[in-house]
């Protein structure tokens, strides 16, 4: 700490840079001889591609848009989720399967049979 003391007491605010006297005088002469002094500007050849490409970079963007919208919303069915819902298969069990499940699933019977009302409601 106390070199730290010494360093700023020696440097003080001083700046140690300086500019050259009449520097900002000439700066913007300077800048301005330095830039060509015309500048021409060039033919460009509009081709037909050339006019044709933002309508044709619109219609894949719209149907870039179209078809990602179609992924998540069925459009063509119609269905809805309540549809779907009532289309779902149910898989019936014979009673042999459920009867070695049951033995080997270490579940007691009043869970089972909670279960069972549980999901009939």
């Amino acid at each position: 700490m106390k070199q730290e003391k010494d360093i700023l007491t020696r440097c003080g605010n001083r700046r140690p840079f300086t500019v050259p006297q009449g520097y900002f005088d000439n700066l913007d002469a300077g800048i301005i001889s330095a830039l060509p002094q015309t500048a021409e500007p060039q033919q460009v050849n509009v081709t037909t591609w050339m006019k044709i490409r933002p309508y044709l970079y619109m219609a894949a963007a719209f149907a870039g848009l179209f078809f990602g919208i179609g992924l998540f919303v069925d459009l063509g069915n119609g269905k809805n989720g309540s549809d779907l819902a009532q289309e779902s298969q149910i898989t019936i069990y014979s009673d042999e399967y459920i009867d070695s499940f049951l033995e080997t699933a270490m579940i007691d019977d009043c869970t089972f049979y909670y279960s069972l009302v549980d999901t009939a409601e």
